[in-house]
């Protein structure tokens, strides 16, 4: 019995305690579980004879030739089988209705089953009306009146008096065909030439189907072709007479490629001459840059900065309009709109217009909240589809608003107040 604390001796030269190499221990665990192994030692053999290559079918074209089948497919036999069936005489898979042979029967003959029973009840309704007396014909009338709803006989008489007017017209084109009947004699010739009738007026309908029928106008002889002077103040006039004499044009639209009157100057809201302007008023560039109005009316045309709006001889964009812009239909006036409005807002809220509080910095961020500007740009961001370019451009525009003034300004809450 050992005790706790007790003192032991282990040899360490025993079999026990040596370690051994570790083929010798593969070997003692493979001897250990060889009764229970599966599969036994794999041997190779060596062969008697060398295999013999398989020796192909001679072909002409290369292919291996067809291969005939000693069986018939069970697809040839089901067919077969149905052809079968189908051959067979005096058997009907499904026999025809009668409707079916009533519709072959009139389209074949040209005779109808239904209008020849319709006419046998006819005559013999009539027969039997003849044979009775004016007393008889009272005394059913008045039990017919009694016993059917009035809505019912009303629109059965009506019914009848549509059939008695289709038969009686009938039979007016057919005793009309009847007399007439072609000349016989090749020496008579009629009295009066075949007159063609005239067309019927069109009527007020019809105008509106045609379309607008132009005339091509004979070229220009270039010997007596003047050049137009485009420093002339009638240029727009003389082009207008020259080249597209018949074409209808609005003036009001082009009205922003003459130089403005001095009247038109004067009335401007971006007048320079003006001692205040409206917040509203205040015009942009494509860079969302504030165009003075001293600089908007010697901005040139080609820059592309006129537009037609309430003036338009000063160049750039105000908010209202870019607003327009953005609801526009077509993609490009919108993304136009979106990339100035995205500009402007972060010039906006770096102060490039005045400090946080000032009369320009709350002014413009009160037109754009008016407008809904943003609202209009997140509904653009989250279309599922649409155009793409807008739905960028909208994007863009929301991180340039982030990026200006964080998100502080711009929208309204539903009570009307701005976002603090």
């Amino acid at each position: 019995m050992s005790l706790r604390g007790q003192r032991f001796e282990l040899d360490l030269g025993a079999e026990e305690f040596t370690p051994k190499p570790l083929s010798a221990h593969a070997a003692e665990v493979a001897s250990d579980f060889s009764d229970f192994s599966l599969v036994g030692e794999i041997k190779e053999r060596t062969p008697a004879a060398a295999p013999t290559a398989p020796k192909p079918r001679d072909s002409n074209t290369g292919f291996p030739a067809h291969k005939k089948r000693s069986t018939i497919s069970a697809f040839k036999q089901q067919r077969g089988s149905q052809n079968v069936q189908s051959n067979r005489p005096g058997r009907l898979q499904n026999p025809p209705s009668d409707r079916a042979i009533a519709h072959h029967i009139s389209k074949k003959y040209g005779y109808s089953i239904d209008a020849k029973e319709r006419q046998e009840i006819n005559e013999e309704n009539k027969q039997r009306i003849a044979e009775m007396s004016p007393e008889d014909i009272e005394e059913a009338r008045a039990e017919l009146m009694s016993s059917l709803n009035p809505a019912l006989i009303d629109r059965l008489l009506k019914r009848a008096n549509i059939d008695e007017k289709c038969e009686e017209q009938n039979h007016c084109t057919l005793h009309t065909m009847d007399s007439e009947s072609p000349p016989t004699s090749k020496s008579l010739e009629p009295e009066t030439p075949n007159q063609p009738q005239p067309p019927d007026p069109p009527s007020q309908s019809d105008h509106h189907l045609v379309p607008p029928i132009h005339f091509p106008q004979p070229p220009i002889d270039p010997a007596t072709f003047t050049p137009l002077d485009p420093s002339s103040p009638s240029f727009l006039e003389d082009l207008k007479t020259h080249y597209f004499p018949s074409t209808p044009h609005d003036p009001s639209s082009m009205a922003w490629l003459t130089d403005p009157s001095a009247e038109e100057n004067q009335e401007s809201p971006y007048n320079p001459d003006r001692d205040n302007y409206q917040i509203s008023q205040l015009r942009f560039s494509f860079t969302g840059a504030l165009i003075p109005p001293t600089e908007s009316l010697n901005i040139p045309v080609d820059q592309g900065l006129h537009h037609h709006g309430l003036a338009p001889a000063s160049a750039g964009y105000t908010v209202p309009e870019l607003a327009i812009l953005a609801r526009s239909t077509m993609p490009s006036q919108r993304c136009v709109a979106y990339q100035i409005l995205g500009r402007m807002m972060y010039r906006l809220g770096r102060g490039q217009f005045g400090v946080k509080g000032g009369e320009l910095y709350e002014g413009l961020w009160g037109v754009v909240e008016k407008e809904r500007v943003v609202e209009m740009m997140m509904a653009e961001a989250n279309r599922s589809a649409g155009h793409a370019s807008a739905k960028a451009y909208a994007v863009e525009t929301l991180w340039l608003w982030r990026k200006g003034c964080g998100g502080e300004r711009g929208l309204l809450k539903e009570a009307g107040t701005r976002a603090k």
